[in-house]
């Protein structure tokens, strides 16, 4: 091999990921998790204070702590529009596209407010166009089997960092082990990925997670789940006190169930349906209004994803219309 050759040649074989041709967001600058994306916008626009909402992860207000950045936080109405705002002529305001599904809401804040001072959230969104507005953010691994990886839209010039995410490898023990063998096996592994993203500096995504990314079938995906979402809606609506201004080619995160009846997911979980929580420690937060204080628990999201169909959630739907009888 010449000195100067750029890459190995022959030796063992890596794992095969097809090239699926479909892409999403090409334009994006990619950070190893969304938090780090915002975290590099914050240190490179440095607002005065940024408006989050109460009802957010944790995973987002870390990078605030971490920038030095002044939180003020704003309430949501039922319909998950802002309330209660008053932004000053340096400060920012982000807004979470909740659940995928508030494309009408991020439609409302950006009337209401100055569009460079706004951040949309697309975290649980990952279909979703970027709006003209200050940034926009997206987290992956929320909708696809990859290990980390965070996208941001922007505009602005960014300080990128130099340094290149190598600890993937360490994170992809979950993605395998479900592959393998179940969900409940690699459990422990995907809660220690998880942890490994908090309070991390900047770097830049991964070479395996953008391989990884590059290999997903996009389009089947969203026709998956937006196929599964209206399924839901079609058995749900009726009984579900959230109302949903969404267009038909939505593809959403999941299914949210607004008022279930209570220990209805620990009755699902009991059957092996894992649904996940967003996000408990809200309701433990000092000042949080009542009704995001009330969310967590009385919301059910149902899982819609590309891995499920018709013939997967027809038993969960039927469970729970058995117990609303």
């Amino acid at each position: 091999m010449n000195a100067g050759q750029s890459r190995a040649i022959g030796g063992y074989f890596e794992l095969e990921l097809p090239q699926a041709g479909s892409t999403l967001h090409d334009g994006a600058l990619r950070f190893q998790s969304s938090r780090a994306a915002f975290l590099a916008l914050l240190r490179s626009l440095r607002p005065a204070a940024v408006w989050m909402p109460w009802y957010i992860c944790d995973a987002m207000i870390e990078p605030l702590r971490m920038a030095g950045t002044a939180v003020k936080r704003y309430r949501l109405d039922s319909d998950l529009r802002v309330q209660s705002v008053d932004l000053a002529q340096d400060e920012w305001l982000v807004y979470v596209n909740y659940f995928g599904l508030c494309e009408h809401q991020v439609d409302d804040v950006l009337r209401r407010f100055p569009s460079e001072r706004v951040v949309i959230d697309n975290a649980q969104a990952l279909f979703a166009q970027p709006r003209d507005c200050l940034a926009t953010l997206y987290s992956p691994r929320k909708f696809l089997g990859v290990p980390d990886g965070g996208y941001l839209v922007t505009q602005q010039r960014i300080d990128m960092p130099n340094a290149i995410d190598h600890a993937s490898v360490q994170r992809c023990g979950h993605l395998l082990s479900r592959l393998a063998q179940d969900a409940e096996i690699g459990y422990a592994d995907y809660a220690a990925a998880e942890e490994s993203l908090k309070y991390q500096q900047p770097l830049q995504m991964s070479q395996l997670t953008q391989r990884m990314l590059a290999s997903v079938d996009y389009d089947a995906v969203r026709a998956r789940r937006v196929a599964n979402f209206a399924f839901l809606h079609e058995k749900l609506q009726r009984y579900n006190r959230f109302t949903f201004h969404h267009r038909e080619d939505t593809a959403p995160l999941c299914y949210p169930y607004f008022g279930a009846p209570t220990g209805l997911r620990e009755a699902l979980r009991a059957q092996r349906v894992y649904t996940p929580g967003y996000w408990p420690d809200v309701a433990a937060a000092e000042g949080v209004p009542e009704f995001e204080r009330d969310l967590p628990d009385s919301t059910l999201f149902l899982p819609c994803d590309q891995r499920l169909a018709r013939d997967d959630l027809a038993p969960i739907v039927q469970r729970i219309l058995d117990r609303l009888a």
